[in-house]
C-alpha cells in the first residue's frame, strides 16, 4: 500500500512519540527522587542507602543564589558516582535560588552508599 508522504510523517511522529514515552517510563522506573532533610540549624546532611545495579537516586534541596552546593559520595563497591560530574565529589556555586539536585549512579552490582550534601 502506498501512503501519501504526509501520512508517513504522521506515522513516524507517532512512533517516535510512543518510543520516547516508553523510554522515559523505563528511566523513571530506575530512578528515585528524595528530598534532603537538613537537621535543624545544620547546613549539611548525610544519607545512607542501597542502590541497585545500574540504578540512579536523585536528591533535592532548596538553596539560595550565592550559596555553594557540595556533595560527596562513597560506596562499598567504589562504583557509585555523582551523575553531574562522574566523580565522587561535586561542588558548584548556586546561580539561581530554588531546588538544587544531585544524582548518584551505580556502575556496578547493587551496593550501599553514603552521600553527604552541604549548602553554605
Amino acid at each position: 500500500m502506498n501512503l501519501p508522504s504526509r501520512t508517513k510523517i504522521t506515522a513516524t511522529s507517532i512512533l517516535t512519540a510512543v518510543t520516547t514515552m516508553l523510554l522515559l517510563s523505563f528511566v523513571s522506573a530506575f530512578a528515585q527522587d528524595i528530598r534532603i532533610k537538613f537537621p535543624k540549624g545544620r547546613t549539611s546532611a548525610t544519607m545512607n542507602g542501597r542502590i541497585r545495579n545500574g540504578g540512579r537516586i536523585c536528591y533535592f534541596a532548596r538553596a539560595r543564589q550565592g550559596q555553594t552546593f557540595t556533595a560527596t559520595v562513597s560506596s562499598r563497591s567504589g562504583k557509585v558516582q555523582i551523575f553531574e560530574s562522574g566523580e565522587t565529589s561535586y561542588s558548584y556555586a548556586i546561580e539561581q535560588s530554588g531546588d538544587q539536585s544531585v544524582c548518584v549512579d551505580n556502575l556496578s552490582r547493587a551496593t550501599t552508599y553514603t552521600l553527604t550534601v552541604s549548602i553554605r
